[in-house]
């Protein structure tokens, strides 16, 4: 009997959170759906877990970095804001693809997503539809700065 409610409490514990690819255990720094009914996904326990996912339930067609314990390592982070704006973004590279997710709100109105680019210049925008869940904004005290981005101004804190 002990060993069946174990198996019980141990296949409930991986299974994802509800509107994320998240496990149960996991905390989600940021979900959304997207029109084509995929999952996009931020999931981990920082200040050193954390790993991207997009998919669905069941099937997650990407999963990044492998290693989850020290993921935060393979993502940076670029921020910025004024009066009725606040965009924020974390970007990492897998294979010859860049990933960049990001949150933005302008004047109340909020957009969300990944963008995609690969090394021959191909570019593709997945928009988040509905309900999102979580924020980046406060993945910038973990994460190293993305002196790149645009938004940091050229310049990190």
């Amino acid at each position: 009997m002990s060993l069946l409610v174990l198996a019980w409490c141990s296949a409930w514990a991986t299974q994802p959170a509800s509107g994320s690819l998240c496990e149960a255990t996991q905390a989600i720094y940021f979900s959304c759906q997207t029109a084509r009914h995929q999952t996009i996904s931020l999931c981990g326990a920082l200040p050193s877990a954390l790993q991207y996912r997009y998919g669905k339930a069941g099937k997650v067609e990407l999963a990044f970095p492998d290693d989850v314990a020290h993921g935060a390592r393979q993502f940076a982070f670029a921020h910025y804001s004024r009066y009725q704006v606040e965009r924020s973004e974390i970007s990492f590279s897998h294979g010859d693809a860049g990933y960049t997710l990001f949150d933005y709100t302008e004047d109340g109105r909020r957009t969300a997503g990944v963008q995609v680019s690969t090394a021959e210049g191909k570019a593709a925008e997945i928009h988040c539809v509905g309900v999102i869940q979580g924020t980046l904004s406060p993945l910038g005290k973990s994460l190293r700065c993305d002196t790149d981005s645009a938004l940091n101004g050229g310049r990190c804190p």
